[in-house]
């Protein structure tokens, strides 16, 4: 590697560099999921301190007005839907970004198509755990059936 690779954006500084820690990798589709309300379904992928969340909402549903600490942004990969922030609303397609700053209300409805949206939290949402959690053992007891 020549120097200015190894002391430009990319460089490494020898000092701040963790070569015991390991990184993960996952697939959205092995992930577990859970449906946040009717037509809503999230699946989250969390690390130590952010965590992103895949949103797929069809046509005509609703994720209602809320709000929670987390600070969060989110991009849209496919489809669109209106996202409401603090009363102000857009209606964002592929490629829009919004940012919602923690605790501040916010909601987002789908028209005649569908959303695949991504949502990055910081730092993750807690409650999310707890309804992966739930969604899987509910999952497995369907298994029983």
């Amino acid at each position: 590697m020549d120097e200015e690779t190894r002391t430009g954006y990319f460089g490494l500084d020898d000092q701040s560099v963790d070569r015991r820690s390991k990184g993960t990798f996952s697939n959205v589709e092995d992930s577990e999921g859970f449906d946040a309300a009717p037509g809503v379904h999230l699946t989250p992928i969390t690390g130590e301190n952010l965590m992103l969340s895949f949103v797929r909402m069809p046509p005509h549903a609703l994720a209602p007005e809320h709000a929670h600490k987390e600070e969060q942004m989110g991009t849209i990969i496919e489809g669109a839907y209106e996202m409401e922030i603090q009363g102000e609303r857009k209606l964002c397609r592929k490629g829009d970004v919004y940012h919602i700053p923690p605790n501040v209300p916010h909601a987002a409805r789908t028209y005649d198509e569908g959303v695949l949206a991504l949502d990055v939290f910081n730092p993750p949402r807690e409650g999310f755990k707890v309804l992966v959690e739930a969604a899987r053992r509910s999952k497995e007891g369907e298994g029983d059936a």
